[in-house]
């Protein structure tokens, strides 16, 4: 019973729209595909949970919570979509690439909802035992276009725990970069 009560609390994934309200182009069923295409690995733009815009940009890899030594030094994203049975689930397959040759290459579902992809990339970590003497780090990203055709990747964190349900301690945070289209 306490471990459903902890799952229910740690499930969702609270993004904040205003960081991305102002330069957003909302993809519609009709235009999943408008994604596809090839964008800088570096990012152009951050806005950091302060919903301040910063110079302090993140790579792809980065972003996307990857931890891998070959994708250090990519410098392009190819993303392909494509249509699942499913009502507004996709297939997302990206590769990172160097000088046009492949050096790593994955896939996530993704689930159209409020003019983002939500993508399947959903983890959760707990340590000790959370809510009681511990807690859970959890992370989730979603992906779209601005208003340009860039890409725009938010990221949710939260780390969240408790000693004994009475001192609660964690923070939530958001942060959006955004990659420029090359095609």
């Amino acid at each position: 019973m306490f471990s459903i009560f902890v799952l229910m609390l740690n499930s969702c994934a609270t993004f904040s729209r205003k960081m991305i309200k102002n330069d957003l182009s909302i993809i519609t069923k009709e235009g999943v595909s408008l994604i596809d295409g090839e964008y800088e690995f570096k990012g152009y733009e951050h806005i950091n949970a302060g919903n301040q815009r910063s110079d302090k940009t993140r790579d792809f890899a980065g972003m996307m919570d990857l931890k891998n030594s070959k994708i250090v030094d990519c410098d392009k994203v190819v993303i392909k979509s494509k249509a699942l049975n499913k009502k507004k689930k996709y297939e997302l397959e990206f590769k990172l690439l160097k000088n046009d040759s492949v050096k790593y290459s994955f896939t996530y579902n993704g689930t159209l909802k409020n003019g983002l992809l939500t993508l399947s990339n959903y983890t959760s970590k707990c340590h000790g035992i959370p809510f009681l003497l511990g807690g859970c780090r959890s992370f989730q990203s979603r992906i779209g276009l601005t208003d340009q055709k860039n890409l725009l990747i938010q990221d949710y964190y939260d780390n969240s725990g408790a000693a004994l349900f009475i001192m609660w301690a964690g923070y939530t945070i958001n942060y959006v970069e955004k990659y420029k289209r090359i095609q």
